[in-house]
């Protein structure tokens, strides 16, 4: 492995802009990249890339899946990385990007230097800062791996073996606007509003579940009774049939209120992804237990109530754990990568491949 190529594939990779949704030219630079390492790739209907590499000195024929994000979240245009006492920082404007680009990085360095591997399938997702909307909407008729490694959480020893069913829901109430000085002659779906959220319980319910309400729009003037007001909330559990009992709950809320105060009421509710759970004496765990142990990382197993690309490739039958890349504080412009870490998981996912070759 190539420690210094594999930090400048990182600091080239960050400088081309792909804040959600706008990563299709991020990724059509990706495929080019492959296809010169010698892939072959493929974009599905919504734009996720795939790209497969034959096995090198190798006469294994399963192969083994290997997904990364290509989408960041904003602030992410101008992305100057700054390399100083072990890390990479962004110039401090910006993310740093390196949620989900450290772990394209190290698959690019996993293909360039790895001495052998059984076939490999790189598949490059859109729009996962959104809900994992790529792995969703993913053509898995063109995946034929049955195991696969998510590249995409912070600390190099945890493995994510389970994660959580997340529904979503879009409120709206709609009662019947006056002015505020007449207000017996209006329906406040603000109050409505405010009643369901008020009696409902939010935040964390119990060590595998949560709910939340990100988002509520309503009124125009102040002086005005609000005809219309809108809520965007969810909730997520590690226990998928909780999950839908608490969306139950929320939903019977959600109604009580707006027969409380008299508005009419719509919900929409969706699943975005579905819990899974990985047995930790599976196949795809252990190859990663073993991996880390020969640099003496004792692995972490864990089960998280964030969303990821896994839950979707599990729910397909995919049997997929999600590894760390030494990405710190993402999401915000104080984002920083540690190099002893993507180092550290680089040469992981090559002893992997190596392994299975």
């Amino acid at each position: 492995m190539n420690k210094e190529r594999l930090i400048t594939t990182f600091c080239e990779l960050v400088k081309i802009p792909s804040e959600t949704p706008n990563d299709k030219e991020f990724i059509s630079y990706l495929e080019k990249l492959f296809k010169k390492e010698g892939a072959q790739t493929q974009l599905d209907s919504y734009g996720n890339l795939v790209a497969k590499f034959a096995a090198r000195n190798s006469s294994t024929k399963e192969p083994i899946a290997f997904c990364c994000h290509a989408d960041t979240v904003k602030p992410g245009i101008g992305i100057e990385p700054v390399i100083e006492n072990g890390i990479i920082k962004s110039k401090g404007e910006t993310i740093l990007g390196a949620d989900d680009k450290a772990g394209i990085a190290i698959l690019i360095e996993m293909i360039k230097s790895s001495a052998k591997h059984p076939p490999l399938e790189f598949i490059i997702t859109r729009c996962e800062e959104i809900g994992t909307e790529g792995s969703s909407n993913l053509d898995y008729s063109l995946i034929k791996s049955k195991i696969a490694y998510v590249l995409d959480e912070e600390n190099i020893e945890d493995i994510i073996v389970g994660a959580p069913t997340k529904l979503a829901f879009i409120v709206e109430y709609r009662g019947k606007s006056a002015h505020a000085s007449e207000p017996e002659n209006g329906v406040s779906s603000i109050l409505a509003a405010a009643k369901a959220i008020a009696s409902m319980k939010l935040g964390r319910l119990d060590e595998e579940s949560t709910a939340n309400v990100g988002v509520i729009e309503g009124g125009e003037v102040v002086n005005g009774i609000p005809e219309k007001t809108k809520i965007i909330a969810e909730c997520r559990s590690c226990n998928h049939n909780k999950a839908l009992k608490i969306a139950k709950e929320m939903e019977t809320i959600f109604r009580n209120s707006a027969r409380e105060v008299g508005t009419s009421i719509d919900i929409k509710s969706e699943i975005k992804y579905e819990a899974f759970r990985i047995p930790e004496d599976s196949k795809v765990v252990q190859l990663a237990v073993k991996a880390l142990k020969k640099y003496d990382i004792k692995a972490n197993t864990l089960v998280i109530t964030g969303g990821l690309d896994a839950n979707n490739f599990n729910k397909h039958g995919i049997q997929t754990a999600t590894l760390g890349v030494g990405c710190r504080d993402i999401h915000t412009t104080k984002e920083y990568l540690l190099i002893k870490d993507l180092e550290t998981s680089a040469r992981t996912v090559i002893d992997i491949v190596e392994g299975l070759a």
